[in-house]
């Protein structure tokens, strides 16, 4: 039988596996590969943290699709009332095709994210899981400061103000906020998903609670705050 903590790149998923190895005689660390879309800085982090875990990080990936955006302009789909089909694609799909029937899972949930956990294991009863952060009693923020301690460099998206170490122009986000930060940061990805969104009709954010496409979102709108976006193969 596996132990399988399931690394995101995210701080919160770093120190469920370093719990994970601590806690356990054999655990593999397994990341589903979204380098090309994420901040080039990832890769940094994940060698960071791989040589700090003191084991592999073994990458799996899709076997259909290179990256986010191959997703989109395959699938003709990027975000909906059934969720981002990139998450689906690139991190689902590759961890139901490495999983066991008898592997115990370890996702980087924290304490106050009871409602998700409530919500994903009432939808995958077939699983085995381990809940070690949120046994801990460890927020989002305590394991940021986790990594801080131990003498991790956070990814540089937590330092531009991003709750979340997502792929760049995250297709779950609907905050305003986001998407104009997006704009100021990585005008090039904001410029592709706009061109994205429009061309399948897909509106990926609100101003006043009304969706509206990324080209009708004025520049100056940094109203609200910032929604958890957590995207990882859970």
């Amino acid at each position: 039988m596996r132990t399988i903590a399931w690394f995101s790149c995210g701080g919160a998923s770093a120190i469920a596996s370093k719990l994970a190895v601590e806690m356990h005689e054999h655990v593999e660390v397994v990341y589903c590969d979204t380098m090309k879309s994420e901040h080039p800085d990832n890769q940094r982090f994940f060698d960071d943290v791989q040589e700090w875990l003191g084991v592999e990080i073994k990458r799996i990936t899709s076997k259909k699709y290179k990256d986010v955006d191959d997703v989109f302009e395959k699938t003709r789909y990027m975000s909906g009332i059934h969720g981002a089909r990139c998450t689906v694609e690139m991190k689902k799909v590759p961890r139901f095709d490495f999983q066991h029937p008898d592997d115990t899972h370890i996702f980087g949930l924290t304490a106050e994210e009871g409602g998700r956990i409530a919500r994903f294991e009432e939808n995958n009863h077939d699983l085995k899981l381990e809940w070690n952060l949120r046994d801990a009693g460890l927020t989002k923020e305590d394991c940021l400061d986790r990594l801080a301690s131990a003498g991790l460099v956070l990814p540089v998206m937590y330092s531009l103000g991003y709750r979340n170490n997502n792929c760049i122009g995250c297709v779950k986000a609907t905050s305003a906020k986001y998407w104009n930060m997006t704009r100021r940061d990585f005008p090039e990805v904001f410029k592709k998903r706009a061109e994205q969104s429009r061309a399948l009709g897909v509106r990926l954010t609100r101003v006043k609670g009304e969706r509206i496409f990324l080209d009708e979102l004025p520049a100056d709108y940094m109203t609200g705050e910032l929604e958890n976006i957590s995207c990882g193969p859970d």
